[in-house]
């Protein structure tokens, strides 16, 4: 009863928990990202001091490059920019955001024992902008998503021959670098679901958002 309890209460994915968009936007001849910023105080790993630093902005800036991909691939294209650069081209957008909860968890409770002990957990807010002449910003939605990994069995409760198949698995599809590849997966299709609505031209076959509670679509699951 404990492990189904904890199976229940355990999450493998990233979903929409809120999003709100201003009725019809401008569809975006390119989109820009500026890395996402992390509350310190909600940034839980296994470092400090300057390791703790340079492991935040390694997390921003890959996470960045990983939704700008997406973007790309599936959108409209995208290209990263820095945290202080000035976007002035009104013909796009500007996707940033802010990191309200990113917590490691143990990789060893979830590759040996998993439904949810050791989980990871990661929360973001969203800001899309239209850019306007001049470089003004007009938001025209706000998204936040929330999410994180691991709900499946660990090796603990494999089969011999599974044990260690399972021990990759688990290090492979959990984890804080996997959270930022769901974020940007989930980001995205809720960027290309908003346009495909509006019989945008995209770059990729329209995508739907997982939102909270719901099941994952084919369409989500393609988008993996």
């Amino acid at each position: 009863m404990l492990l189904l309890c904890l199976m229940l209460g355990g999450c493998a994915s990233v979903s929409v928990s809120r999003q709100e968009w201003g009725n019809k936007v401008c569809v975006p001849d390119r989109i820009f990202v500026r890395p996402f910023t992390v509350d310190r105080e909600k940034f839980r790993v296994d470092r400090d001091g300057v390791e703790l630093d340079a492991f935040e902005q390694k997390f921003s800036a890959e996470f960045a490059e990983r939704l700008a991909e997406r973007l790309t691939k599936h959108v409209r294209p995208a290209m990263v920019i820095s945290k202080n650069e000035k976007v002035k081209d009104p013909k796009a957008w500007l996707i940033e955001g802010h990191f309200t909860r990113v917590h490691q968890g143990s990789r060893a409770l979830r590759s040996l024992v998993g439904f949810g002990l050791g989980a990871t957990k990661t929360e973001a807010c969203v800001d899309v902008f239209q850019v306007l002449p001049k470089g003004h910003l007009m938001r025209i939605a706000q998204l936040e998503t929330t999410g994180g990994s691991n709900a499946e069995p660990g090796a603990l409760f494999s089969s011999p021959f599974g044990a260690v198949p399972r021990l990759i698995t688990n290090a492979t599809t959990s984890g804080l670098a996997a959270d930022a590849r769901r974020t940007a997966r989930t980001i995205t299709a809720a960027v290309s679901e908003k346009l495909s609505a509006q019989d945008a031209q995209l770059t990729g076959r329209p995508l739907r958002a997982k939102l909270l509670g719901s099941l994952p679509s084919q369409s989500d699951q393609s988008a993996q």
